[in-house]
């Protein structure tokens, strides 16, 4: 059975990537690896040059029903705190989701396609 991926992917000033990567940690991504059926989650940080940086929010369930489980069935559309709206300079309005086979198949190269739109260092040979 695939399991899936979900990404949200939003984006920063870079100079807030420390603060974000903590935030992300401790009220995010540790909420996520605890809850049954999440195999994976992790924030993904890229610096775009301009002074922003673009963060994608990935996890990996066992199925959707586990994230609908998590989530209340709420599954189109992020939850942000209020006071964290304003740190965010723009986002994605929906969470996206992809059917995987394995854990194997999550490489940044793979993420990269949808993901990463702008301009990217060379991917990994």
């Amino acid at each position: 059975m695939a399991k899936v991926l979900r990404t949200w992917t939003f984006w920063i000033k870079a100079a807030l990537e420390g603060e974000c990567r903590e935030y992300l940690e401790q009220h995010v991504l540790s909420g996520l690896r605890v809850q049954p059926g999440n195999l994976r989650a992790s924030a993904l940080f890229r610096g775009l040059g301009d002074g922003t940086a673009q963060v994608v929010v990935a996890s990996v369930w066992e199925s959707m029903d586990c994230i609908r489980a998590y989530d209340g069935g709420a599954t189109s559309r992020p939850a942000i705190p209020p006071d964290i709206r304003s740190k965010i300079l723009d986002r994605d309005s929906r969470l996206r989701y992809f059917a995987i086979d394995s854990l194997d198949d999550i490489v940044p190269a793979k993420l990269w396609d949808d993901a990463m739109e702008t301009d990217s260092p060379a991917q990994p040979g």
